[in-house]
């Protein structure tokens, strides 16, 4: 799903865990699996998700 980096801040990531196993929040670009989705970088998607539809 494609968002903007200041809406996916907002969202739970599956990989970062604190020591007591609650999730923390998405990291956007300082993320490596963080993908842009066009060159203006408005929008993005967590590469974990795969690819995006028609790209």
């Amino acid at each position: 799903m494609q968002t903007s980096e200041s809406e996916a801040k907002y969202k739970y990531c599956p990989l970062l865990k604190t020591s007591d196993d609650k999730m923390k929040m998405c990291q956007g670009s300082m993320c490596m699996m963080w993908r842009w989705a066009d060159d203006l970088k408005e929008a993005g998607y967590c590469g974990l998700a795969g690819t995006v539809r028609g790209r």
